[in-house]
C-alpha cells in the first residue's frame, strides 16, 4: 500500500496545477464526457466526413473530421474518472466512447453500402493494418492531450493532438470494411481505433497522477483503482503484442519488397530507356505474383519477361509470375542530352541514371534521328535499337511516314550518327512503317493536293464524283489494266486527275492523250490525265513471283540470326 500511496502522491515538479485548474479540468471533462444528442450528432457527423474524405483519397477531409469529433474528451474523461475515483465520471465517459464508436460505424457502414462504386484508396489502405508505430503516436498523444488540458499556457495546443492521433478515421474505416465485406480489413482498423484509446487512456491516467490530481481521499479506493488499471494495462499489453507481430510481418514484407525492386531495377536498367513506374505483388498458394508498371519505348517480349522471372529465383526463394505493363514513354531533349533523367532528389536537382556504353550509343543516335526527322514532314521515330549484325554494330530505326526515306536521306543519317557517337563502323538500318489515308472514295496520296476544299462550289464538287466514276468505266475497254486509285483535284479551271493502275499492260502517251480529249469533252473543261503505273512482280528464269514470296528466304534467314544473336 505504501508504494501505491507514493505512487498516487507522485508529483512531478514542472506539471504545474492549482486547485482552480484542477477543478476547472474536471468540471470540463466532465461536461465534454456527459452522453447525449449533441455529442452524438457531433460525433456521427465527424465520422461520415472521415468516411468521404477516406473514399475521396483527401486527407485535408479527414483532418477537419478529426477536428469535429468530440471523442478525444471522453477518453481523457475514462483516465480522468478512473485515477480521482470518481465513479459517475468514469462511468458517462465509458457510455459515451462506446455508444459513439458503435454509432460511428454505424454511420460510415451505411455509408459503405450506398452505390457510389467505392474503391480502395491509399488512406482507406494505410489504417488497415496497425503496427506498434501506432502505439507510439498514440502514447506521445495522450501525454501531449493530458498535458495540455492541465497546463492552462498550452491548453490551445489540443486541436493538435486530435489531429495526430486520428481516432474517428479509424472508426470510419471499420464500417466501411464492414459494409463492403473486408472483414480483415475492419478488424486492423478497430485494432488501430482500440490501440489508440487504451494508450491514450494509460498514459493520461500516468500524467494525471503525476499533476497531483488523485486526491488523499480516495486512498481507501486503492484496490478498486488498481484493478480497473490492471485491466486497462493487460488489454495494452494483449493489444501491443498484436500491433508488434504486425509490425514484425510488416517488416518481413518491406524485406520482400526491397528484393522484388532490387530485381526489377537490376533487369531495367539493362535496357533502353526502361525505368519502373510502381509494382504491386501478393502470395498466393506459396506463389509470388507480380504486377510491374514500366516505362520503355517499346513493348517487352515474353522472352523478356522469362528473362526477369529467372532472376527471381537467385533472389527469391519461390515461383514467380511476373506481368509487365508498359507504359510507352520517350525522354527528348534539346541539347542532345544522352543521360537519363529518373527522378528527382529532396533538393529539386535531376537524378541521371548511369547509362552502359549501349544505352548511351542508342540515346545518342535516338537524338540524332529525331532532331533530323523533325524537318522531314509526316516522319516519325518509334523505336531505336542496337543489334549485331556481320557487317557491324547497327542501329536499327523503326520509323512511320507516308514515304521511304532515301538512300541519301539514311546516309546522311548515318553519317551524323557516327560524327556523334564517335565511331566510324556503326551502321544505320532505318524500317519505315508507310502510312496511307483513305477516305470513302479511296486512298489519298500523301502530297497531292486532295480536291474537296472549302473554296470549291457545288459544280466543282460535282465533277469530283462524277470524275472517279468517268475515269474506271473508260479503264474497262483495257483486260490488263487496272485502276486502283483515281486522285482528283482541281488546279484553277483545270481538272487534274492521277491514276494509280496495275497490271501487265502499258498505256502509251497517245492513249492517255486521247482519253484526256474524251473527258474534256464530258466535262467540258479542260483535264489533265496522268497513270502511276505500278507492278510488284519479281522475274527469274524459272517463274514470275510476287515481291512478297521472293523475300521469304530472306526474311527467315535474317531472323534466325537474330534469335541466335539473343540465345546467346
Amino acid at each position: 500500500m505504501d508504494l501505491i500511496a507514493r505512487l498516487k502522491n507522485l508529483k512531478i515538479s514542472w506539471i504545474k496545477t492549482t486547485p482552480e485548474r484542477r477543478e476547472l479540468v474536471v468540471r470540463d471533462v466532465t461536461a465534454g464526457s456527459e452522453p447525449g444528442v449533441r455529442f452524438y450528432l457531433l460525433l456521427s457527423t465527424s465520422a461520415l466526413i472521415a468516411a468521404f474524405g477516406l473514399i475521396a483519397n483527401s486527407a485535408a477531409v479527414i483532418i477537419g473530421a478529426m477536428l469535429v469529433s468530440p471523442l478525444m474528451t471522453p477518453i481523457m474523461g475514462s483516465a480522468l474518472g478512473l485515477v480521482i475515483g470518481d465513479a459517475r465520471l468514469f462511468a458517462n465517459a465509458m457510455r459515451s466512447v462506446v455508444v459513439g464508436t458503435v454509432l460511428a460505424i454505424l454511420f460510415s457502414a451505411v455509408l459503405g453500402i450506398l452505390p457510389l462504386a467505392l474503391e480502395a484508396t491509399p488512406e482507406m489502405l494505410a489504417r488497415t493494418s496497425p503496427t506498434l508505430l501506432d502505439i507510439f503516436v498514440a502514447i506521445l498523444a495522450g501525454f501531449a492531450g493530458s498535458y495540455a488540458m492541465i497546463d492552462e499556457k498550452v491548453s490551445p495546443a489540443l486541436p493538435g493532438v486530435a489531429i495526430a492521433v486520428a481516432i474517428v478515421p479509424p472508426l470510419s474505416n471499420t464500417g466501411i470494411c464492414l459494409s463492403l465485406g473486408y472483414y480483415d480489413g475492419a478488424f486492423g482498423s478497430f485494432m488501430l481505433f482500440f490501440a489508440n484509446f487504451l494508450s491514450i487512456l494509460l498514459v493520461a491516467s500516468g500524467t494525471f497522477i503525476a499533476a497531483g490530481l488523485t486526491p488523499r481521499s480516495q486512498l481507501k479506493k486503492d484496490k478498486h483503482f488498481i484493478r480497473s488499471l490492471v485491466i486497462a494495462v493487460v488489454g495494452f499489453v494483449i493489444v501491443a503484442g498484436f500491433l508488434t507481430y504486425s509490425l514484425v510481418a510488416i517488416v518481413k514484407d518491406r524485406g520482400l519488397k526491397d528484393s522484388i525492386g532490387t530485381v526489377l531495377s537490376s533487369e531495367f536498367d539493362k535496357l533502353h530507356s526502361t525505368s519502373i513506374d510502381n509494382y504491386v505483388y501478393d502470395i498466393e498458394g506459396g506463389k509470388l505474383f507480380v504486377l510491374a508498371s514500366v516505362r520503355s519505348p517499346v513493348i517487352m517480349t515474353p522472352k523478356d519477361v522469362k528473362k526477369i522471372e529467372s532472376s527471381f529465383a537467385e533472389k527469391i526463394d519461390m515461383p514467380v509470375q511476373l506481368i509487365i505493363r508498359t507504359i510507352i514513354s520517350k525522354d527528348v531533349s534539346a541539347s542532345g542530352s544522352a543521360d537519363e533523367i529518373m527522378d528527382q532528389n529532396l533538393d529539386g536537382f535531376f537524378l541521371n541514371k548511369d547509362l552502359t556504353p549501349d544505352q548511351r550509343m542508342i540515346r545518342l543516335a535516338e537524338q540524332v534521328i529525331l532532331e533530323k526527322l523533325a524537318y522531314w514532314p509526316s516522319m516519325r521515330l518509334m523505336d531505336v535499337n542496337l543489334i549485331s549484325l556481320p557487317r557491324g554494330p547497327t542501329i536499327m530505326a523503326t520509323v512511320t511516314g507516308f514515304r521511304m526515306l532515301t538512300e541519301k536521306e539514311i546516309s546522311g543519317l548515318e553519317d551524323s550518327i557516327r560524327e556523334t557517337i564517335k565511331d566510324d563502323d556503326i551502321n544505320l538500318v532505318v524500317r519505315t512503317i508507310k502510312t496511307y489515308l483513305t477516305d470513302n472514295q479511296g486512298g489519298i496520296l500523301y502530297g497531292w493536293q486532295y480536291g474537296l476544299g472549302l473554296d470549291m462550289g457545288e459544280g466543282k464538287k460535282e465533277i469530283i464524283k462524277k470524275a472517279d466514276q468517268s475515269v474506271r468505266a473508260k479503264f474497262k475497254r483495257y483486260k490488263n489494266i487496272f485502276p486502283v486509285n483515281v486522285h482528283k483535284r482541281f488546279k484553277g479551271e483545270e481538272l487534274d486527275i492521277l491514276v494509280e493502275a496495275v497490271g501487265a499492260e502499258l498505256l502509251s502517251p497517245a492513249e492517255i492523250a486521247s482519253l484526256e480529249l474524251e473527258l474534256n469533252e464530258e466535262f467540258n473543261r479542260p483535264v489533265n490525265l496522268d497513270v502511276w503505273y505500278k507492278t510488284d512482280a519479281v522475274i527469274t528464269s524459272e517463274e514470275y513471283q510476287s515481291f512478297e514470296t521472293y523475300n521469304e528466304r530472306n526474311i527467315s534467314e535474317l531472323e534466325q540470326v537474330l534469335r541466335d544473336q539473343n540465345e546467346n
